[in-house]
């Protein structure tokens, strides 16, 4: 409740680098050449795919002017990147399949780190864990076991950053479905709300 006592909505929000259609559609493309020898891996669609820069959590309605905000102070065209090799996370009990992200000129950790500031100012927020690029191919489930299983060679490919978008992850039994809150795109002024 925001401190006017009016009720506010609740967003399960996070903030991402969106990569080319094209280098998504590969990504996905590699998970299901695994995933057709693989029981109880879920290929994530290509619709889905992006690079997760802060992961907000449950954020209350308002604050999302402060993460716009704090977007538009760390946003940079990102370029120089490219797919890197296949892992497992969380190491222990594996449930996502992804691959790392090369950012040879380091331009989108910069920007990961000027953003995670800018968040911190503002909201708050903070991330533990040390950032790692990556892109999320598959999930798994209970029990599933990688240790047997050869990863191919992921796919060759080096793109841009097509965007860095402000996300809403809205949950279901069938898996995340994602709406644009707000994206800002390179060589452009940052763009309103996409509906």
């Amino acid at each position: 409740m925001k401190g006017n006592g009016r009720r506010t909505r609740e967003l399960r929000v996070f903030i991402a680098l969106d990569p080319p259609a094209e280098v998504c559609a590969e990504a996905e493309a590699w998970a299901r050449q695994i995933g057709k020898s693989t029981q109880g891996l879920r290929v994530v669609p290509a619709r889905n795919s992006h690079v997760t820069l802060a992961f907000l959590g449950q954020r209350d309605e308002f604050e999302i002017e402060q993460i716009v905000g704090a977007m538009a102070e760390s946003f940079r065209p990102v370029t120089g990147l490219s797919l890197g090799v296949p892992a497992w996370l969380p190491r222990r009990r594996p449930r996502n399949l992804l691959l790392d992200i090369h950012d040879d000129r380091e331009e989108l950790v910069g920007m990961q780190s000027d953003l995670a500031r800018e968040l911190r100012s503002a909201l708050g927020w903070k991330e533990e864990r040390p950032y790692r690029p990556h892109l999320t191919c598959a999930r798994t489930g209970r029990g599933f076991d990688p240790s047997r299983l050869l990863l191919p060679v992921s796919p060759s490919v080096s793109f841009e950053g097509e965007a860095m978008t402000l996300y809403s992850s809205i949950l279901s039994p069938e898996g995340a479905e994602y709406e644009v809150l707000e994206r800002f795109v390179p060589y452009r002024s940052a763009s309103g709300p996409v509906t």
